[in-house]
């Protein structure tokens, strides 16, 4: 794990922590909200744009009858900050637990092998003597019966042992399933800008060691805010799932889609140069606009979703920011152009 996915804030510098500071101490108070660290760490969020879903169950509670509360953003930082923690918390006793009984068993294990090896110890001190048939016959029954016991105590530890094995492989299965879940938008179902950011810093260190090409789109839904503005946050989320269903089911092999904030969706496309990403860019624009969405009640059409796409290719030298940066001159483009377009880098 490098030290940014650790740090959701490692990219604020001063300027930019400073003015989120204050939007975030503006948004409390304008809320007559309390400025304890759970709130403003809430609030921070929001005004910093760090997670659109936040943002929009934010809004959403805004409009609310009452507004926002301080009961409301505790559901907020309990929904969106602590689910994760509590899991891997609970885990953390779990393992302690298994482990402390690891300890107990082979502490006890111990016990008995070092009383077993003291009886053999006495037991070869009469062989080394002579002793009556008797005698014999008594420590030798003894001997069995702890060799008996010993071999079955060693059946009940393997038996421990194999049940606490599955126990930790469980909870690797547990912990597995926490992760992945911390790289999926929660909205859609696709990777979120986490995921989407590991992955292209993974994709150009593959592209400078094998020296193969690879492109990236940056996609915007065409007029998403009239859809908010005039269906609801409900319909635009319908929007959003729509478009990021279709990126899933367009992408194949080692293509990765991910929603990249708010109306706005990316896709890495390894190995690819601009003219193939621009026939797949094509593609994902009609099958984006020849959706209908309708209400399943009265079955009235939303209306038309078209996306502008913009699309850029990796060159040597580059850096992440840099072919984002001509993705998003392009998309710009495509905006500028009419919409409901695919515009490639200059």
């Amino acid at each position: 794990m490098t030290q940014a996915e650790k740090n959701p804030y490692s990219d604020d510098d001063f300027a930019k922590a400073s003015e989120h500071l204050r939007l975030a101490l503006s948004l409390l108070s304008g809320n007559r909200i309390p400025p304890s660290p759970l709130n403003f760490r809430v609030g921070y969020d929001y005004v910093a744009g760090k997670d659109e879903v936040l943002k929009t169950a934010f809004d959403e509670i805004a409009e609310q009858p009452g507004g926002v509360s301080t009961g409301r953003l505790w559901s907020l930082y309990t929904r969106f900050f602590e689910e994760d923690e509590q899991a891997l918390e609970t885990m953390r006793l779990e393992l302690r637990r298994i482990v402390a009984e690891i300890q107990g068993e082979f502490q006890h294990s111990s016990g008995n092998l070092s009383n077993y090896a003291d009886k053999l110890k006495r037991f070869a001190g009469i062989l080394n003597v002579s002793s009556a048939p008797a005698t014999m016959s008594a420590e030798i029954r003894n001997v069995i019966e702890d060799t008996r016991s010993m071999e079955k105590y060693q059946h009940q530890l393997d038996s421990q042992v194999s049940s606490i094995l599955d126990e930790v492989v469980a909870l690797r299965k547990e912990l597995e399933q926490v992760k992945e879940e911390s790289l999926i938008d929660a909205l859609t179902g696709i990777s979120n800008r986490k995921a989407f950011d590991a992955t292209l810093e993974r994709i150009f260190e593959e592209a400078r060691e094998e020296q193969t090409p690879f492109s990236m789109m940056l996609a915007d839904i065409d007029h998403f805010k009239k859809f908010n503005d005039t269906y609801g946050h409900l319909i635009g989320d319908k929007v959003l799932r729509f478009v990021g269903a279709t990126l899933k089911r367009s992408v194949k092999g080692r293509d990765f889609a991910a929603r990249f904030g708010g109306e706005e969706f990316a896709v890495i496309l390894p190995q690819t140069e601009l003219t193939g990403a621009g026939v797949l860019a094509e593609q994902i624009r009609k099958a984006i606009s020849a959706g209908d969405l309708k209400d399943r009640r009265s079955d009235e059409s939303y209306g038309k979703i078209t996306v502008s796409i913009g699309i850029a290719q990796f060159y040597p030298g580059d850096l992440p920011n840099d072919l984002l940066g001509r993705a998003d001159r392009a998309l710009y483009l495509a905006k500028t152009q009419g919409r409901n377009r695919v515009e490639k880098s200059s």
